[in-house]
């Protein structure tokens, strides 16, 4: 313990990029608590799909979305959801459960969507990557 300050005079560089990484880290974290968009697993999805009529939305491109997606879902542009696409409107109401390809540009658009009015967003973790790691069905 006595060569801590020592080892870290040392390997500054080390640390410091340890601090930035923590700091993003937490920065995330924070952006996606404040931004009223839940975090849902594949199970939680399905339910709210099935239980309360909700809609996936697959943010991926159309040649992604083409190649495989989740049953039921309609593809929407992330650009289209921050001019309000029309084809969302009608689940204003309804659970909307977004996804890409792992998790990573949903949570923007999330935030979009309850800036729109819409009432219950959810972003599925780890996105269709996760869904296709559980073996669970997709449809082209």
């Amino acid at each position: 313990m006595e060569r801590l300050p020592e080892f870290i005079a040392n390997n500054w560089y080390l640390f410091l990029a340890l601090a930035a990484l923590l700091a993003w880290m937490f920065a995330s974290e924070f952006s996606r608590l404040a931004s009223g968009v839940k975090q849902v697993s594949t199970s939680e999805a399905v339910r709210l799909r099935d239980k309360q009529d909700g809609i996936f939305v697959d943010l991926r491109s159309e040649k992604d979305f083409r190649n495989g997606h989740l049953p039921g879902a309609i593809n929407v542009q992330p650009t289209a959801i921050a001019q309000k696409h029309k084809k969302l409107e009608r689940y204003k109401q309804k659970p909307v459960i977004l996804y890409c390809q792992n998790g990573m540009t949903s949570g923007k658009s999330g935030k979009q969507l309850r800036n729109q009015g819409f009432e219950q967003v959810y972003h599925l973790k780890g996105g269709f990557t996760t869904w296709q790691a559980e073996n669970l069905p997709t449809s082209k």
